[in-house]
């Protein structure tokens, strides 16, 4: 236990100043998000469900993949993926972590092995192939998939975790549940709330983190990291949360539709952040008050350089769409053997 402890220690500092990155840059681009109307995509924010991912960040190494949702801001920085990559990437600009080129829904940063997904739980699937080929090169390095609640009614996650634990890929899935598919709860899209039986079926260990503590979550989640690591066997991870914005936009969608009202009240007064903050040694927070600092001026300071940035041209845009190049291991490409014949009558469906 002391062990453990001190590990938290360690990290400590680190994970509540990512919390922070986080948690500012989804309020400020809230705040500025039509004011300005500028942003040239819809945006999914994360606010109040960046504990888990920032707890994850110490134990991620550079050649780990994360595949995410939509709603994958939290994962982008805690890999360690540039704020102003980001941020240029909501204003549609060059300078953009995927040139402008895929906004916020599929925000990715290949260098660093981060990508996410619009397609619904499909990343979830993704992550057998990025997770097959570091088990066969034995490279020790493992895959992250994140999904919420309502990706979990789709088909695909059941073939995933069969696949993954038929081959024992060194995979963490996890499943941030906030009890929410856009507006409608769990209660009325499933007879079945309850994940372990359904994960279990495939042999798969599952975790379930549902503590207020951030020590707690460090701790889980470090020693799910750990099993991938040494066992090469996948894990399940049910992390509840609360998202405190919108489905999308910054809009209060709360206000107009009232579809969560019971959820609002259960988590009104819970705020993991501040109330670890009060526990923390008077010269850390002195620390991270600096830290706090360097981050809001960060953020203000990727915002304006994005506003100044250039528009990717049609010309460029066309030389990445359609790149030809191919990784070393591939030798040649199969040839077609088969001709297709063209020309026969069409189908034409008739009315009943």
């Amino acid at each position: 236990m002391k062990n453990k402890k001190n590990l938290f220690k360690k990290f400590e500092l680190k994970i509540l100043e990512t919390i922070y990155k986080i948690q500012f840059s989804q309020k400020y681009l809230m705040d500025i998000y039509h004011p300005e109307d500028l942003m040239r995509c819809p945006i999914h924010f994360c606010l109040g469900q960046e504990l888990l991912a920032s707890c994850l960040s110490p134990f991620l190494r550079k050649k780990d993949f994360i595949l995410s949702h939509h709603r994958s801001h939290a994962y982008y920085l805690s890999k360690g993926c540039p704020l102003d990559g980001m941020v240029s990437e909501f204003y549609g600009k060059k300078s953009g972590s995927n040139f402008g080129l895929a906004g916020s829904q599929e925000l990715s940063f290949s260098k660093l092995n981060f990508y996410s997904g619009t397609i619904l739980s499909g990343m979830f699937s993704i992550a057998l192939g990025t997770s097959f080929s570091q088990k066969f090169l034995k490279s020790n390095n493992i895959s992250i998939t994140v999904i919420g609640d309502g990706g979990m009614e789709e088909g695909i996650v059941y073939e995933t975790l069969n696949l993954a634990s038929l081959h024992k890929l060194p995979i963490i899935f996890i499943c941030e549940n906030n009890r929410f598919s856009v507006h409608t709860s769990m209660k009325e899209r499933t007879l079945s709330t309850k994940f372990k039986k359904k994960i279990e079926a495939f042999d798969i260990e599952y975790h379930h983190i549902k503590s207020n503590n951030l020590k707690d979550i460090f701790d889980n989640i470090h020693r799910c990291v750990q099993s991938v690591r040494s066992k090469s066997k996948p894990i399940f991870v049910e992390f509840e949360t609360f998202r405190i914005a919108g489905h999308v936009g910054p809009e209060n969608d709360d206000e107009e539709f009232h579809y969560r009202d019971e959820d609002i009240a259960r988590w009104k007064n819970k705020d993991l952040f501040q109330d670890h903050l009060k526990k923390i040694k008077f010269k850390d927070k002195k620390i991270l008050q600096q830290k706090f600092k360097k981050i809001e001026n960060d953020v203000k300071h990727a915002v304006t350089k994005a506003k100044k940035d250039k528009f990717l041209n049609f010309e460029e845009s066309k030389k990445l769409n359609f790149v030809k190049s191919f990784s070393k291991k591939i030798k040649k490409f199969d040839t077609q053997k088969v001709n297709f014949y063209g020309g026969q009558q069409e189908t034409k469906l008739k009315p009943y």
